[in-house]
């Protein structure tokens, strides 16, 4: 029925009916996949309580994208496995432990994984350990390169783990309905460079994609032989050209034409994922939800405030758990640094400053949290509107054309906005210098004030920038909004700068993974293994 009510449909959107026909095939694999007889892997429950704990715990203190956890996750038995071998294992072995770690940390669902996965699973570990120690022996000139390769193997695995055919359906949908919708014809570059900012921008809000998942679709770009089967055969080839790849995906990641329209993307990609999100609520199938557009119009101003809800508690806890750890950093820190250094050096302690160290930076990250807004009225009319042009079409007004020229600079004009921003970047960070100074702050308090005001700043405004992601009408701009964004730029900046640079050098993180995590998740498979001797001895008996 699905093609053919599809075809009785001429209102539809070329793109929307492919859509339909993408999202029909994939559930028909899924369903195959559920009514497959093979075996299914399990793990004891009692070992999945301590492993379940430890992973949320652990997330507070490295906080991710909650979309990003299970490839994270992955990411991390990698290393242990191919930067931190033990044991040889074969490729069955190998994949088993790391799809029974995922379930027993609750990323997958406990009899539901085909053992049939396991064996690509092993493959796709075998293959990139080989090609680690192939670029470990050639040398790379490209920093944490073993970090980026692990990432984009933790991406292939997950692929074989959760089938990424509806992610990509709409990734596809969206690319098409947005390609006319902007005209970057007069911009510098090819075709194909303008395609892939596009594409990847996409990833970015649709699929939630950092920069290991950007790595693994341009190396699969780029490369597509080492995604066939026969990929082990080409290590040496592949390592060879590994250390260009990685800087030129740095290089794509960072062009100026993504900054340029990101925003802008951003906003049109808005009724895709209503879209999405009424197709997955709907209890029927796509072509009985598009044949009627009052009835989708309903469900997308339904779906539009049900998004801004979970998007307002998803901040929330992004919120709190940065909050925590903010906290639990600074008491960390005054401990091991600050009280010391005013006992010893000062010869005595300097209360205001420390309650202020300690107090100010979690209640800004709170404040910061509470003044998010939700979006007028106007947004959610506008994004219905480009619900029903993306799966109707007809007049755009949401995704009318909009051309984007080249921005000419003078280096003369360069020269003062340089300098407009370094006058800038110094009367901020002097202004709190002398307000710590009026304070009694020292010169370690100060800094540790400064260091840690920065951070807040910068997650404070990831928060709000990701509140904006329901909304499509560019807010009206205030003189006073002008002043507050022209002297924290140099703050929030720098506080990326450290946040940056401190995610490389976590010592929680490092502590975590490679001191107790190990040892930890040995100690859980002793046990599973204890249980299961246990339980067959019993059954013999």
């Amino acid at each position: 029925m699905g093609l053919g009510f599809i075809l009785l449909m001429p209102n539809l959107t070329k793109y929307t009916q492919d859509l339909i026909t993408k999202l029909g095939k994939a559930h028909k694999h899924e369903q195959a996949e559920a009514l497959d007889k093979t075996q299914f892997v399990h793990v004891s429950e009692i070992t999945s309580l301590p492993a379940f704990v430890y992973e949320k715990l652990r997330n507070i203190v490295d906080y991710k994208d909650e979309f990003l956890l299970r490839k994270n996750a992955i990411k991390r038995y990698l290393k242990r496995k191919i930067l931190l071998p033990q044991f040889k294992q074969t490729a069955q072995e190998a994949g088993q432990g790391l799809v029974r770690e995922l379930i027993l940390t609750r990323y997958l669902p406990n009899d539901k994984i085909p053992e049939s996965v396991l064996v690509p699973l092993g493959q796709i570990i075998g293959k990139y350990r080989k090609l680690v120690d192939e670029v470990s022996k050639r040398g790379c000139a490209m920093p944490r390169y073993r970090e980026q390769i692990l990432g984009m193997a933790a991406v292939e695995c997950d692929t074989i783990l959760v089938s990424p055919d509806e992610r990509q359906a709409f990734t596809s949908y969206g690319y098409h309905i947005l390609k006319p919708a902007f005209d970057l014809s007069a911009l510098p570059g090819s075709a194909d460079e303008k395609t892939i900012q596009l594409v990847l921008l996409i990833q970015k809000v649709l699929e939630r994609a950092d920069n290991d998942i950007l790595n693994y679709y341009l190396f699969k770009h780029f490369e597509p032989s080492w995604f066939k089967d026969h990929a082990e055969a080409e290590v040496v080839e592949i390592a060879g050209k590994l250390e260009k790849h990685l800087f030129s995906f740095q290089s794509i990641r960072d062009h100026k034409l993504g900054r340029q329209i990101a925003s802008a993307v951003r906003k049109k990609l808005v009724p895709i994922t209503l879209i999405r999100d009424i197709i997955h609520k709907f209890n029927g199938t796509p072509e009985q939800l598009f044949g009627r557009s009052g009835q989708l119009e309903h469900m997308a101003r339904e779906a539009y405030q049900s998004t801004w809800v979970m998007l307002k508690r998803r901040l929330r806890n992004k919120g709190f758990h940065a909050l925590v750890y903010i906290f639990f950093t600074k008491v960390f820190v005054a401990l091991l640094l600050e009280l010391p250094y005013e006992r010893i050096v000062i010869g005595q302690l300097h209360y205001l400053a420390l309650g202020i160290n300690l107090l100010f930076p979690p209640f800004l990250m709170m404040l910061i949290t509470m003044l998010i807004k939700s979006p007028d009225a106007k947004n959610q009319e506008f994004a219905v509107k480009g619900v029903l042009e993306a799966v109707y079409g007809g007049e755009l007004e949401f995704y009318k054309v909009r051309e984007y020229k080249k921005l000419k600079t003078s280096a003369l004009e360069k020269f003062l906005y340089g300098l407009l921003y370094t006058i800038t970047f110094l009367a901020s960070f002097g202004g709190i210098v002398m307000i710590l100074y009026t304070l009694g702050f020292n010169i370690l308090s100060g800094a540790l004030f400064i260091f840690f005001v920065s951070l807040v700043s910068f997650f404070g405004i990831s928060l709000r920038q990701q509140s904006r992601a329901v909304k499509v009408v560019e807010s009206r701009e205030t003189f006073m909004g002008f002043i507050l964004d022209f002297f924290t730029l140099p703050i929030v900046a720098f506080g990326k700068w450290l946040s940056q640079t401190f995610d490389r050098w976590n010592l929680f993180v490092f502590l975590l993974d490679f001191l107790f995590e190990v040892p930890f998740k040995s100690l859980l498979k002793v046990i599973e293994d204890w249980f299961a001797y246990l339980k067959d001895k019993k059954e013999q008996m």
